[in-house]
């Protein structure tokens, strides 16, 4: 596949010409035709799926939290004392001894 890239007034404006042939140009084809996109709006879609998937996050790793930090619900205790909360969520779900229950006897 050749290209040739052109630079217009801006490096904003980037114009492209590719030669797809082959399988290449039959799957181009085949995705013009299912999803009704020009040529264009298809090859950006392209590129921004392709972008997200092969750069890596440039944003703020705290602003990505940002919203579930502080959020959820509990006792305010819950960070030191999860294990223990957690016992008991569990013990109350499987019990970790078996207890008969009591009868009378007589």
């Amino acid at each position: 596949m050749g290209s040739v890239m052109s630079f217009d007034t801006s490096p904003s404006d980037v114009r492209i010409n590719a030669r797809l042939s082959g399988d290449d140009a039959a799957r181009f084809q085949e995705l013009l035709e299912s999803s009704g996109l020009s040529a264009s709006d298809l090859l950006r879609a392209a590129l921004r799926e392709y972008h997200a998937a092969h750069v890596r996050s440039t944003r703020d790793p705290l602003a990505l939290l940002t919203g579930f930090i502080g959020s959820g619900e509990g006792p305010e205790d819950l960070s030191a004392r999860y294990k223990d909360y957690l016992s008991e969520s569990l013990e109350n779900k499987i019990p970790l001894s078996v207890q008969e229950p009591r009868g009378t006897y007589r």
